[in-house]
């Protein structure tokens, strides 16, 4: 009782800044506009509510749409309410699920709030997606008997040491889960730890290796490519954070001193960075070109800036070879999955915490190399690009390391069923 109570007041002296960094207008970011009081609860009612479906921002809605559009083939009158917690989650949704689902944005994890939506809503079950686990959501579904499952669910070892820091109160908090759909056997076995109990744990994999049919993707990045980037050899720094563009950049001048005609293409992984990026492009000596302003590279250009929203797939089926960010700061890493599922050999740093099964796997079969030397970075990928059977050959590899670990969307959907 005590860690709650303290949770709680926590909760309100940091909800202004919450409430700063969601509504504070930031160049490239998407307003959450007058729906504002949608985060404390308050919205236009949906009726009949099967499931009520979270995932926080972008990235979980991504992962989230093969699993709707399944959901909703099996049982087209399953009435789907989706929310988000961001803005840029909220225009995924509205963009690509807007024929399946009803979105709201997500309350706050205020008691009034959260009691006011689920008294509005009346939700039959709540399906989270990943790892957004909000203590006072969780007790009040389980005081009004909705079921919660989280789907697709991770623990990195760090993590998981972390909670158990304050075992009672993660043992009360994950106790609280009626289903943990878990991506590998060692999360499962964290989750464990924390006060899942081995009945309410499946070990699904992870249903990013369900990746949607990439040929669609593939045909629409040979027109841009074609038409944008000619024959120029081609890698992306995909999904970058503060810190690490410019370790990317200096990456870059090494690649470009051998293979003077490449082109980067650099995806940072918050919109409200990206005018930030431009100008650290621009103070690093390279020319740029910027997606967002439909401005095409000329031969002058090193660096094509994605600074666009939901189209991460389409820049890797334009490249060549890939850097996944977040891991040369401890940021933890992002999905590899995408990447290999085009063929593309990747490179990271150290820090990919969050991804070691996805990891170990394609290192052991050559698709992925890490290192946190920016030189010993550049020498992979012109290694890659100056050598098209060498790069195929690693690519393949990663492509198949996805195929052998597909089912887990099948396998999760049966369970939420069950």
């Amino acid at each position: 009782m005590t860690m709650r109570i303290f949770y709680n007041i926590l909760l309100l002296l940091v909800l202004p800044l919450a409430m700063y960094k969601l509504y504070w207008p930031r160049a490239g970011k998407p307003s959450v506009g007058k729906r504002w009081p949608e985060h404390f609860g308050v919205s236009k009612k949906v009726s009949a509510v099967d499931v009520w479906f979270h995932a926080v921002s972008v990235g979980e809605v991504l992962a989230a749409i093969p699993l709707i559009t399944q959901l909703k083939q099996q049982q087209p009158q399953c009435n789907i309410l989706l929310t988000t917690t961001t803005a840029t989650g909220a225009e995924q949704a509205q963009s690509k699920l807007a024929d399946l689902v009803i979105h709201r944005y997500a309350p706050f994890d205020l008691w009034p709030c959260i009691r006011w939506f689920l008294h509005l809503h009346k939700p039959k079950q709540l399906w989270i997606m990943e790892t957004e686990l909000w203590p006072n959501w969780l007790q009040l579904c389980q005081n009004q008997n909705i079921p919660v499952s989280l789907i697709n669910a991770r623990m990195s070892q760090r993590s998981c040491q972390r909670y158990l820091r304050f075992k009672g109160f993660s043992q009360r908090l994950y106790g609280q889960l009626g289903q943990v759909l878990a991506q590998h056997q060692d999360d499962a076995q964290r989750f464990n730890q924390l006060g899942v109990t081995a009945a309410n744990l499946v070990v699904t994999g992870s249903i990013k290796y369900d990746l949607p049919d990439t040929k669609n993707i593939q045909q629409q990045a040979e027109q841009l490519r074609s038409s944008l980037f000619g024959e120029r050899l081609i890698w992306i720094a995909a999904s970058t954070h503060k810190g690490e563009d410019e370790k990317v950049l200096e990456v870059m001048q090494q690649v470009r001193k051998q293979l003077p005609d490449s082109l980067l293409i650099l995806v940072p992984r918050h919109p409200e960075r990206f005018d930030q990026v431009a100008e650290l492009i621009a103070s690093s000596g390279f020319d740029c070109a910027r997606r967002s302003q439909q401005q095409s590279p000329e031969a002058k250009d090193a660096v094509y800036l994605a600074d666009t929203m939901g189209e991460m797939l389409l820049m890797y089926a334009c490249s060549d070879a890939a850097f996944i960010g977040g891991s040369l700061v401890p940021i933890g890493g992002h999905n590899y999955l995408e990447a290999a599922a085009l063929s593309l050999p990747c490179v990271a740093g150290e820090h990919d915490f969050n991804f070691s099964d996805i990891s170990q796997q394609l290192q052991a079969c050559g698709a992925l190399k890490l290192s946190a030397d920016t030189e010993q970075l550049a020498n992979w990928l012109k290694a890659w690009l100056s050598n098209a059977e060498e790069r195929n050959k690693a690519g393949d590899a990663g492509l198949s390391i996805v195929k052998q670990n597909q089912g887990a969307l099948a396998r999760s959907l049966a369970a939420l069923l069950n």
